[in-house]
């Protein structure tokens, strides 16, 4: 019966890009430039530079993930189109992305399989890695033959993928099966903007908590169920960052010294003392904020997320700080160890993560789709 439904849907997806790839361009839907906007605030500023640059030239697709910060580039005056996948097909806003010569993406889009030869530019929403993904997600090979086919379609389609270190750009090669050449060492694009905040010189915040997404919400609950019992032992304030997809019912009673806010990640990770997380790339934008940054891994369900998506292989190795597998261990290393690294492992540590990123970042990437638009052949220049 699965392999009927997984058939069905394969057969699906087939036909919504063939109506996709033959529906004529709509000329009144064009652009030379289009951002992907799946992320808030992971672009440091480049989508307003990019509008002041071209214009009505330029649009964002935003999905809906994304759309406080389409809201507010709305406000601004910024070309936006709320995604829809019907939308793409009924009003033609495909036309957009079968138009540009450029097309920057922070995630992965389904429908870059239908488009020409533009160059596209890879920009990652996480500076490092922990979880696998793409073809290093187990679940990758499991999925159908003409599901496998597609993604790896997609994949081909990136011309430039951008790399704060020589270690995520070998893990996008692996991950995504990229051709030589198409990892750049450009930088981590948000990087700009944490490199911008200054820390603070006393933690404003000495302890943030900031978990993964699980999907099964009952194991969402018991990871914070498990966390909060320890937190309420502490003597020092804990504030607890969701991931947006958590709704208030999995949220189980916060203990006295515990703060949920909805502040963004970077206005806090320059004031945190001490950060707990678990298979969250979050630790590696921590890295860029502190000058003595102190990491906490609680990872009670290790055993299963290792199997599904899957762990990076050095992630055990509590080279950016202890991993913490139950209760008793995360009261333990809060209450009694020294968590710091020290300097010469913490050098290391940000060598491997953060060799490119110096804050110049987004200069570079309006120079290369400026480049890009330059270098178009004549019988694709608009």
């Amino acid at each position: 019966m699965l392999d009927v439904k997984a058939a069905v849907n394969a057969a699906t997806k087939a036909s919504y890009l063939h109506s996709l790839k033959v529906l004529p361009v709509n000329r009144r839907k064009q652009a030379q430039v289009v951002y992907y906007l799946t992320f808030n605030d992971n672009d440091a500023g480049l989508i307003r530079r990019l509008a002041h640059e071209y214009g009505d030239q330029f649009v964002v697709i935003a999905t809906h993930k994304a759309a406080a910060q389409a809201k507010a580039l709305q406000g601004r005056g910024v070309h936006v189109e709320l995604l829809d996948r019907k939308r793409l097909l009924l009003d033609n806003v495909i036309s957009y992305l079968k138009s540009a010569q450029v097309i920057l993406v922070d995630d992965y889009l389904p429908e870059l399989e239908v488009v020409a030869k533009p160059t596209v530019i890879m920009l990652w929403h996480a500076n490092g890695a922990i979880k696998r993904f793409g073809w290093g997600d187990p679940a990758t090979s499991t999925r159908p033959v003409a599901d496998q086919r597609r993604f790896q379609a997609v994949y081909d389609k990136y011309t430039v993928v951008a790399t704060g270190s020589p270690r995520m750009g070998e893990l996008f090669a692996e991950s995504f099966r990229l051709q030589p050449g198409v990892v750049r060492p450009l930088g981590f694009l948000r990087s700009d903007t944490l490199i911008q905040h200054p820390a603070s010189p006393k933690p404003a915040i000495p302890v943030l908590y900031a978990p993964t997404y699980r999907d099964d919400p009952a194991a969402m609950r018991a990871v914070l169920q498990s966390a909060f019992g320890v937190f309420a032992r502490l003597s020092e304030p804990v504030v607890v960052k969701l991931h947006p997809a958590v709704t208030a019912a999995v949220l189980p009673p916060l203990p006295d010294n515990v703060t949920v806010t909805t502040t963004n990640i970077e206005e806090l990770l320059p004031k945190v003392g001490t950060l707990i997380t678990d298979y969250s790339s979050t630790v590696f934008d921590y890295l860029l904020c502190r000058v003595v940054p102190r990491v906490v891994f609680y990872c009670p369900d290790i055993t299963a997320y290792a199997q599904t998506p899957g762990l990076q292989a050095a992630f055990r190795s509590g080279a950016v700080g202890p991993v913490c597998v139950d209760a008793a261990a995360l009261y333990d290393t809060m209450t009694n160890s020294s968590i710091a690294l020290d300097a010469a492992a913490l050098q290391r540590v940000r060598e491997t993560w953060n060799q490119y990123n110096d804050g110049h970042v987004a200069d570079r990437l309006l120079a290369l789709v400026a480049t890009a638009i330059a270098n178009q052949p004549k019988e694709n220049a608009r």
